[in-house]
């Protein structure tokens, strides 16, 4: 009878185990790496070896829902493979952000390298939120600035929160970028703000 029962529970795990939707295998895949990533000591110059190997004891956990999702073979097929770690990474960066935590300061500090930060002061004159929220500052000397929010920020809150109002007097430090308006179907330098403080 005990013999039934353990074989009833391994056939039930193998069934559930090949009923993963892709988004959900993805997820299971991220989980194990994880936690596989989490048990070692990660660098820079062992990260892409330590995730390879996390990601390859998912794969062989997952072996029947990664050959339904990604097709047989996906080790040896890097585009299938990329397909995979793409998806995984992913969700990875949602679920343990401190495994590419150096990643994201090697990142930082290049922008700061790079980019120089600017300020200036004013009123705030108008506040509109379409796809991206952005915010206008006139300058004592009557000029406009208009400024996009784009990532984010401590003092962030004062403009997705609404707490910044129309009139109020602000510091904004920002830096300028082109973007592409797809409107006017050409380049265009742009103010990022990078924080704002209420005054």
């Amino acid at each position: 009878m005990k013999k039934i029962v353990v074989l009833f529970i391994l056939v039930g795990n193998l069934v559930s185990a090949q009923k993963l939707t892709k988004d959900q295998l993805s997820d299971k895949l991220a989980e194990k790496a994880c936690a596989c990533a989490g048990k070692q000591e990660i660098t820079k110059e062992n990260f892409e070896l330590t995730i390879g190997i996390c990601l390859l004891e998912g794969i062989n956990a997952y072996e029947k829902d990664v050959e339904k999702h990604f097709g047989k073979d996906v080790i040896s097929n890097d585009k299938k493979m990329e397909e995979l770690g793409y998806e995984v990474g992913k969700r990875m960066g949602m679920k343990c952000p401190t495994v590419f935590k150096f990643m994201m300061e090697d990142e930082e500090e290049v922008v700061e390298d790079v980019i120089d930060d600017l300020t200036l002061t004013g009123k705030v004159s108008e506040i509109k939120s379409d796809q991206f929220m952005t915010f206008v500052v006139k300058e004592d000397s009557g000029k406009n600035n208009q400024f996009i929010l784009l990532s984010s920020f401590d003092n962030a809150f004062l403009l997705t929160d609404k707490v910044l109002k129309v009139t109020d007097n602000v510091e904004v430090t920002y830096y300028e970028m082109e973007l592409f308006d797809a409107k006017l179907g050409k380049f265009v330098a742009y103010k990022i703000v990078t924080d704002i403080i209420k005054k």
